[in-house]
Protein backbone atom coordinates (compact mmCIF):
# COMPACT_ATOMS: atom_id res chain seq x y z
CA UNK A 1 0.00 0.00 0.00
CA UNK A 2 1.43 3.36 -1.36
CA UNK A 3 0.29 6.77 -0.39
CA UNK A 4 1.13 8.35 -4.32
CA UNK A 5 -0.15 11.81 -4.21
CA UNK A 6 2.50 12.63 -1.38
CA UNK A 7 5.85 12.49 -3.30
CA UNK A 8 9.34 13.77 -1.94
CA UNK A 9 11.45 16.53 -3.66
CA UNK A 10 13.84 14.86 -2.35
CA UNK A 11 15.37 11.07 -1.49
CA UNK A 12 14.30 10.41 1.78
CA UNK A 13 17.75 9.54 3.24
CA UNK A 14 18.28 6.28 6.22
CA UNK A 15 20.81 5.67 8.30
CA UNK A 16 21.30 2.25 9.60
CA UNK A 17 24.03 2.22 12.25
CA UNK A 18 24.47 -1.52 13.29
CA UNK A 19 23.71 -2.81 9.88
CA UNK A 20 24.45 -6.40 10.40
CA UNK A 21 21.74 -8.75 8.49
CA UNK A 22 20.93 -10.78 11.58
CA UNK A 23 18.81 -8.40 12.94
CA UNK A 24 15.49 -8.30 10.43
CA UNK A 25 14.63 -4.47 8.89
CA UNK A 26 11.68 -4.74 7.20
CA UNK A 27 10.32 -1.70 8.44
CA UNK A 28 13.60 0.34 6.65
CA UNK A 29 12.75 -2.17 3.30
CA UNK A 30 9.31 -1.11 2.78
CA UNK A 31 10.25 2.62 2.65
CA UNK A 32 13.02 1.79 0.23
CA UNK A 33 10.62 -0.30 -2.18
CA UNK A 34 7.78 1.95 -1.71
CA UNK A 35 9.17 5.75 -1.64
CA UNK A 36 12.18 7.77 -2.84
CA UNK A 37 14.78 6.61 -0.57
CA UNK A 38 18.48 5.75 0.20
CA UNK A 39 20.22 4.23 2.68
CA UNK A 40 23.31 4.19 4.26
CA UNK A 41 24.54 1.55 6.81
CA UNK A 42 28.05 1.18 9.20
CA UNK A 43 29.14 -2.16 10.11
CA UNK A 44 32.47 -2.71 11.86
CA UNK A 45 32.30 -6.78 12.20
CA UNK A 46 33.70 -7.71 8.59
CA UNK A 47 32.00 -11.08 8.75
CA UNK A 48 28.61 -9.36 9.29
CA UNK A 49 29.43 -6.47 6.79
CA UNK A 50 30.16 -9.37 4.03
CA UNK A 51 26.35 -10.60 4.21
CA UNK A 52 25.27 -7.50 3.34
CA UNK A 53 23.47 -6.64 0.56
CA UNK A 54 25.51 -4.74 -1.64
CA UNK A 55 24.00 -4.87 -4.88
CA UNK A 56 21.28 -3.02 -4.72
CA UNK A 57 21.65 0.97 -6.10
CA UNK A 58 19.48 2.36 -3.45
CA UNK A 59 21.94 0.85 -0.10
CA UNK A 60 25.65 1.90 0.60
CA UNK A 61 27.41 0.20 3.26
CA UNK A 62 30.66 0.78 5.35
CA UNK A 63 32.62 -1.24 7.01
CA UNK A 64 33.46 0.32 10.18
CA UNK A 65 31.95 1.65 13.13
CA UNK A 66 29.96 4.77 14.29
CA UNK A 67 31.51 5.96 17.65
CA UNK A 68 33.56 8.88 19.28
CA UNK A 69 36.24 8.69 15.99
CA UNK A 70 38.94 6.46 18.01
CA UNK A 71 40.12 2.88 17.17
CA UNK A 72 37.60 0.78 19.17
CA UNK A 73 38.00 -3.16 20.32
CA UNK A 74 34.84 -5.87 19.28
CA UNK A 75 34.10 -7.96 21.80
CA UNK A 76 32.52 -10.90 19.34
CA UNK A 77 30.04 -12.74 21.39
CA UNK A 78 28.82 -16.30 20.20
CA UNK A 79 25.69 -15.43 19.44
CA UNK A 80 27.36 -12.33 17.01
CA UNK A 81 24.11 -10.78 17.58
CA UNK A 82 25.69 -9.67 21.15
CA UNK A 83 28.58 -8.19 19.88
CA UNK A 84 29.50 -5.19 21.35
CA UNK A 85 32.48 -2.46 21.80
CA UNK A 86 31.39 -3.06 25.41
CA UNK A 87 31.62 -6.22 27.65
CA UNK A 88 28.47 -8.60 28.77
CA UNK A 89 26.95 -7.66 32.12
CA UNK A 90 27.23 -11.23 32.72
CA UNK A 91 25.55 -10.04 36.53
CA UNK A 92 22.29 -9.54 35.42
CA UNK A 93 22.36 -11.61 32.05
CA UNK A 94 23.00 -14.75 33.58
CA UNK A 95 19.21 -14.82 35.28
CA UNK A 96 17.78 -15.60 32.08
CA UNK A 97 17.67 -18.54 30.17
CA UNK A 98 20.76 -18.93 27.02
CA UNK A 99 22.79 -15.70 27.75
CA UNK A 100 25.34 -17.80 29.78
CA UNK A 101 26.00 -19.64 26.61
CA UNK A 102 25.24 -16.45 23.80
CA UNK A 103 26.76 -13.66 25.94
CA UNK A 104 30.55 -15.81 26.03
CA UNK A 105 33.21 -13.28 24.24
CA UNK A 106 35.12 -15.50 21.54
CA UNK A 107 37.20 -13.25 19.92
CA UNK A 108 38.44 -9.62 20.29
CA UNK A 109 38.69 -6.96 16.72
CA UNK A 110 40.19 -3.94 16.48
CA UNK A 111 37.98 -1.47 14.00
CA UNK A 112 37.54 2.10 13.47
CA UNK A 113 35.03 4.16 13.97
CA UNK A 114 33.94 7.65 13.06
CA UNK A 115 31.72 10.24 14.85
CA UNK A 116 28.46 10.81 13.31
CA UNK A 117 29.08 14.15 12.46
CA UNK A 118 31.64 13.54 10.78
CA UNK A 119 29.54 11.25 7.59
CA UNK A 120 28.42 13.82 4.83
CA UNK A 121 25.33 12.48 3.95
CA UNK A 122 22.16 14.20 5.76
CA UNK A 123 20.15 11.76 7.29
CA UNK A 124 16.06 11.74 7.84
CA UNK A 125 15.35 8.59 9.33
CA UNK A 126 18.11 7.54 11.37
CA UNK A 127 18.10 3.40 13.21
CA UNK A 128 20.72 2.76 15.78
CA UNK A 129 21.46 -0.71 17.20
CA UNK A 130 24.79 -1.17 18.72
CA UNK A 131 24.45 -3.15 21.79
CA UNK A 132 24.03 -0.40 24.81
CA UNK A 133 26.44 1.75 22.85
CA UNK A 134 23.79 4.40 21.65
CA UNK A 135 24.42 6.89 24.69
CA UNK A 136 28.24 7.52 22.40
CA UNK A 137 27.04 7.65 19.27
CA UNK A 138 24.41 10.38 20.55
CA UNK A 139 27.51 12.11 22.52
CA UNK A 140 29.15 12.46 19.25
CA UNK A 141 26.67 12.84 16.71
CA UNK A 142 24.18 15.91 18.17
CA UNK A 143 24.98 18.03 15.64
CA UNK A 144 23.32 15.76 12.60
CA UNK A 145 20.80 13.51 15.01
CA UNK A 146 19.27 17.08 15.74
CA UNK A 147 18.04 17.02 12.02
CA UNK A 148 17.04 13.78 11.97
CA UNK A 149 13.08 13.51 11.33
CA UNK A 150 13.00 9.93 12.78
CA UNK A 151 15.12 8.36 15.32
CA UNK A 152 14.72 4.71 16.56
CA UNK A 153 17.17 3.29 18.62
CA UNK A 154 17.56 -0.12 20.65
CA UNK A 155 18.19 0.27 24.56
CA UNK A 156 17.43 -1.39 27.66
CA UNK A 157 15.58 -1.12 31.27
CA UNK A 158 18.04 -2.74 33.02
CA UNK A 159 21.87 -2.88 31.46
CA UNK A 160 22.56 -5.66 29.55
CA UNK A 161 26.47 -4.41 29.11
CA UNK A 162 29.06 -3.00 31.21
CA UNK A 163 29.09 0.41 31.19
CA UNK A 164 25.45 1.15 29.17
CA UNK A 165 23.81 3.75 29.68
CA UNK A 166 20.13 2.78 31.05
CA UNK A 167 16.83 3.55 28.71
CA UNK A 168 16.07 6.38 30.92
CA UNK A 169 19.25 8.51 30.19
CA UNK A 170 19.31 7.59 26.46
CA UNK A 171 15.65 9.16 26.04
CA UNK A 172 16.96 12.08 27.53
CA UNK A 173 20.13 12.37 25.66
CA UNK A 174 17.75 12.64 22.85
CA UNK A 175 15.02 14.57 24.69
CA UNK A 176 17.22 17.44 25.08
CA UNK A 177 17.85 17.27 21.43
CA UNK A 178 13.90 18.10 20.85
CA UNK A 179 12.52 14.47 20.47
CA UNK A 180 9.68 13.18 22.14
CA UNK A 181 9.15 9.17 22.14
CA UNK A 182 6.53 8.49 19.63
CA UNK A 183 6.12 4.46 20.10
CA UNK A 184 8.13 1.14 20.56
CA UNK A 185 8.12 -0.73 17.15
CA UNK A 186 9.33 -3.97 19.54
CA UNK A 187 9.20 -4.77 22.86
CA UNK A 188 11.36 -7.70 24.17
CA UNK A 189 10.50 -9.35 27.89
CA UNK A 190 12.10 -12.15 28.94
CA UNK A 191 11.66 -14.74 32.06
CA UNK A 192 13.83 -15.02 34.99
CA UNK A 193 15.39 -18.58 35.23
CA UNK A 194 13.60 -21.06 35.64
CA UNK A 195 10.55 -19.87 35.04
CA UNK A 196 9.37 -21.57 31.23
CA UNK A 197 6.43 -19.55 28.88
CA UNK A 198 4.53 -21.68 26.83
CA UNK A 199 7.31 -24.40 26.88
CA UNK A 200 10.21 -21.87 25.03
CA UNK A 201 12.71 -20.52 27.78
CA UNK A 202 13.26 -17.48 25.34
CA UNK A 203 10.40 -15.55 25.82
CA UNK A 204 9.26 -13.44 28.34
CA UNK A 205 6.13 -12.83 31.12
CA UNK A 206 6.64 -8.94 31.99
CA UNK A 207 9.63 -8.45 32.54
CA UNK A 208 11.33 -5.74 30.17
CA UNK A 209 14.55 -6.58 28.31
CA UNK A 210 14.97 -4.83 25.55
CA UNK A 211 12.91 -2.05 23.26
CA UNK A 212 13.20 -0.72 20.18
CA UNK A 213 12.24 3.01 20.69
CA UNK A 214 10.79 5.60 17.78
CA UNK A 215 11.27 9.26 18.43
CA UNK A 216 9.68 12.12 16.57
CA UNK A 217 9.83 16.08 17.05
CA UNK A 218 7.99 17.74 19.49
CA UNK A 219 4.59 18.78 17.98
CA UNK A 220 5.95 22.09 18.14
CA UNK A 221 9.07 22.01 15.81
CA UNK A 222 7.23 19.42 13.59
CA UNK A 223 4.73 22.32 12.93
CA UNK A 224 7.60 24.82 11.94
CA UNK A 225 8.79 21.84 9.04
CA UNK A 226 8.94 22.72 5.37
CA UNK A 227 6.71 20.81 3.33
CA UNK A 228 9.21 18.70 1.73
CA UNK A 229 10.30 17.24 5.67
CA UNK A 230 7.06 16.98 6.54
CA UNK A 231 6.45 15.04 3.50
CA UNK A 232 9.01 12.67 4.39
CA UNK A 233 8.38 12.22 8.06
CA UNK A 234 4.56 11.12 6.82
CA UNK A 235 6.10 8.63 4.81
CA UNK A 236 8.19 7.28 7.05
CA UNK A 237 5.72 7.32 9.85
CA UNK A 238 3.11 5.86 6.99
CA UNK A 239 4.89 2.75 5.54
CA UNK A 240 7.45 2.04 8.51
CA UNK A 241 5.54 2.37 11.83
CA UNK A 242 1.32 2.18 10.55
CA UNK A 243 1.09 4.99 12.69
CA UNK A 244 -1.73 5.96 10.57
CA UNK A 245 -3.84 8.31 13.43
CA UNK A 246 -0.66 10.35 13.78
CA UNK A 247 0.18 10.50 9.93
CA UNK A 248 -3.77 11.67 9.18
CA UNK A 249 -2.72 14.68 11.70
CA UNK A 250 0.17 15.29 9.42
CA UNK A 251 -1.78 15.18 6.11
CA UNK A 252 -3.90 17.66 7.09
CA UNK A 253 -1.04 19.85 8.43
CA UNK A 254 0.18 19.59 4.68
CA UNK A 255 -2.80 20.15 3.57
CA UNK A 256 -2.92 23.83 5.72
CA UNK A 257 0.75 24.67 3.91
CA UNK A 258 0.01 23.79 0.71
CA UNK A 259 -3.58 24.62 0.20
CA UNK A 260 -4.59 20.80 -1.15
CA UNK A 261 -6.93 18.11 0.24
CA UNK A 262 -4.77 15.26 0.44
CA UNK A 263 -6.87 14.27 3.67
CA UNK A 264 -9.60 12.78 1.38
CA UNK A 265 -7.60 10.70 -0.33
CA UNK A 266 -5.53 9.44 2.70
CA UNK A 267 -9.20 8.42 4.52
CA UNK A 268 -10.02 6.64 1.67
CA UNK A 269 -6.91 4.45 1.80
CA UNK A 270 -6.91 4.38 5.31
CA UNK A 271 -11.12 2.99 4.56
CA UNK A 272 -9.06 -0.30 2.96
CA UNK A 273 -6.60 -0.89 5.34
CA UNK A 274 -6.67 -3.55 8.29
CA UNK A 275 -5.28 -1.68 11.14
CA UNK A 276 -3.78 -3.47 13.92
CA UNK A 277 -2.45 -2.45 17.40
CA UNK A 278 0.67 -2.77 18.05
CA UNK A 279 0.83 -3.71 21.43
Amino acid sequence: MMINFIQTESPIQNCDIGASPIDKTDFIEELLINTNSKLIGFEPNNDEFQKLDKNNPKKKYYNFGIGDGTDKTLNVCKAVGMSSFLKPNLDYLKNFHGFDEWSEIINRIKVKTKKLTDIKDEIDFLKIDVQGYESEIINYGKDKIKDCLVVQLETSPTPLYKDEETFASTIIQLEELGFSLHMFNNVDTRSFKPTIISKNPYIGLHHLFQLDCVLIKNLKIIESYNTDNLKKLILILFHSFKSYDLVDYLVRLLDKKTNHKNIDKFRNILSKTNIQKKY
